[in-house]
């Protein structure tokens, strides 16, 4: 299998070798960093060809982790067995998708359906390098047949390992409370009716109080995370004044929360925890009701889709009503690049001198103009504000007074979005 030692990414591609897997450091061995590197683009291109087409997966967030860990095992997996290593076709992350699917609700015929997505996109970019790499016809003809039958019977092997492990998971799953939990919560969710006796009985929570929703996960996508995700939901809700809560552990490394808060906010409020290392908290306004209830876990779930695309600098909780007006610009991430990149000209170009600018332009509005409380807050001359002023406005192209609203809207992207939505210089 020579050819695969040409095998490398079509674009700069970052690969970590600090901390491969079994199957990382066997590819990392035989065709270097390049050879990562393609398997991580080709990873990406599967997970993005399953979006793709199933948009209903693309909706679920905290799913994308595990997913994306998933692909890259086993893109890894594929290498060493198109190169003719005796290994099984599942990875332990591959496994990890299959519960995670059975802990969200999702169906079986929606795992296999990715995988044979998957397994399709993967196929293709094997044989395509096989063809770009391989001059002599003959061998490259055998190559792609052997290729298309090692997929073939490897996807059904795959695809049977992968049911079984969803049926071991489903049958532990059922028995489980927080399954009973978790069927009622989304139940409320999605509008069915649902008694007051189960809601009660099951949930101990009333649906017609005033919610506040948070959604928390861990960067590190581990099982063992959901009982630290549980307890930090859990502090978070108290922090924020419920009398009441529910805190239920969704999928790897997420976990989802209501707390039902009294109609005055306590004198005596529990002081903010110590958010544990690692752990994100996007939170919610405050809603009544059952309508309430879904409201306030979709305006949490917004929070989380920003957070998860903010700049690293970031608080690891943000609150909808700090963030409303970001949540909806960020809703589509390419929209808002173009609309950044059009509001602010070269001042959207991703340097430090132009950061600077954007900092003193962000503070300049913020503090309706006040020359001498961005001089205080950036320990410069009055005279260097205005200077740096200025120089934005001359960037942009159009006096500030009269793109103010946009202005500010666009600078509050590049904050939390940092270079997702400036431009390369």
């Amino acid at each position: 299998m020579e050819w695969m030692s040409g095998l490398h990414p079509q674009s700069p591609t970052f690969v970590d070798t600090t901390s491969l897997s079994e199957d990382g450091l066997s590819i990392y061995e035989r065709f270097g960093v390049d050879g990562l590197g393609w398997s991580i683009e080709v990873s990406e291109e599967v997970l993005s060809t399953i979006y793709t087409s199933m948009p209903g997966l693309a909706a679920e967030a905290t799913l994308s982790p595990v997913f994306m860990r998933g692909m890259r095992a086993e893109v890894l997996r594929e290498m060493r067995l198109a190169a003719g290593d005796d290994v099984g076709p599942l990875t332990d992350e591959a496994a990890d998708v299959a519960r995670d699917f059975v802990r969200r609700g999702l169906g079986l015929t929606m795992l296999l359906e990715s995988i044979r997505i998957g397994g399709a996109v993967s196929a293709s970019a094997f044989i395509r390098g096989a063809n770009e790499l391989i001059e002599e016809p003959e061998l490259r003809a055998d190559e792609t047949q052997r290729l298309s039958n090692l997929f073939f019977g490897t996807l059904e092997h795959f695809s049977t390992l992968m049911s079984e492990v969803y049926a071991q998971e489903r049958a532990r799953w059922r028995a489980s409370q927080s399954a009973e939990q978790l069927g009622i919560v989304n139940s409320l969710l999605s509008g069915r009716p649902v008694s007051a006796r189960s809601i009660q009985e099951v949930l101990h929570y009333d649906p017609t109080a005033r919610h506040v929703a948070l959604v928390a996960w861990s960067e590190s996508v581990s099982y063992d995370d959901a009982e630290k995700l549980v307890k930090a939901a859990t502090d978070e809700l108290k922090a924020l004044g419920a009398t009441s809560m529910i805190a239920l552990s969704v999928g790897i490394g997420a976990a989802w929360g209501w707390g039902a808060l009294p109609d005055r906010t306590p004198a005596d409020a529990p002081p903010p925890f110590a958010q544990p290392p690692g752990v994100f908290i996007a939170v919610s306004q405050v809603h009544v009701g059952e309508d309430g209830f879904r409201r306030a876990h979709r305006e949490a779930k917004s929070v989380e889709h920003l957070l998860r695309l903010s700049a690293p600098e970031t608080p690891r909780t943000l609150r909808h009503a700090d963030v409303e007006l970001a949540t909806l610009l960020a809703a589509d991430i390419e929209n808002a690049r173009y609309f950044v990149q059009r509001q602010l000209g070269k001042l959207a170009i991703d340097d430090e001198r132009m950061e600077n600018l954007r900092t003193t332009l962000w503070l300049y509005l913020e503090n309706e103009r006040s020359i001498a409380a961005v001089a205080s807050a950036q320990f410069v001359a009055r005279n260097t504000v205005t200077y740096r002023v200025k120089q934005a406005e001359q960037l942009i192209g159009h006096r500030i007074d009269d793109v103010r609203l946009n202005l500010q809207s666009a600078l509050l992207l590049t904050r939390l979005l940092g270079d997702r939505v400036l431009t390369r210089p």
